[in-house]
């Protein structure tokens, strides 16, 4: 550990900046699982310079406080479970939260298949086209899955499919695919 030689008091006692901004950061991490880049946003915001905060998040890596991979594979499993979405989503919403994005691709790759991601576009598409009273045409239903992340090809495979199909507008039939 480097040389952060800034003392102060603190109950009664002399505390360095190293030490108050540990106990920060623990106090953060305790809530609920943080990144990396989350714990560094909370130590600047609270006046922390780079050398103390480079000091804290290699302390909580090392007693397992902060893990980015366990982190993505939670937040996968979470947002599979409560707010589906597509892979694309996935992948840039994590990459916002783990500031790397091989690592959310790698990830969101690893947990989340293209039969799944199928599945859950199907299992989308049909809760809007059943939950409406109006007929959906194809466009609109597209452009909603795309909304949500897909891919086009898998857009394309669940519009064709024939439990959606038999729900769309056929009055307004349109023909994008």
């Amino acid at each position: 550990m480097g040389g952060v030689s800034r003392f102060f008091e603190k109950g009664g006692e002399t505390v360095s900046a190293l030490e108050e901004a540990k106990g920060l950061a623990l106090d953060y991490v305790a809530a609920r699982m943080r990144t990396k880049e989350e714990v560094r946003e909370m130590l600047r915001k609270k006046g922390y310079g780079e050398e103390i905060t480079e000091e804290v998040v290699p302390f909580l890596e090392e007693y397992h406080y902060v893990d980015d991979e366990a982190y993505c594979r939670s937040w996968i499993h979470d947002r599979m479970e409560f707010h589906p979405c597509g892979r694309m989503k996935m992948v840039y919403e994590l990459g916002k939260k783990v500031k790397d994005s091989s690592l959310a691709e790698q990830t969101v790759a690893e947990f989340f298949s293209e039969e799944a991601e199928y599945e859950i576009a199907l299992e989308t598409a049909l809760k809007k086209v059943r939950g409406t009273r109006k007929p959906v045409t194809r466009e609109k239903l597209s452009r909603f899955l795309y909304g949500k992340g897909f891919s086009g090809d898998i857009i394309r495979s669940v519009v064709q499919d024939e439990a959606v199909e038999n729900y769309l507008d056929k009055e307004n039939f349109d023909n994008i695919f």
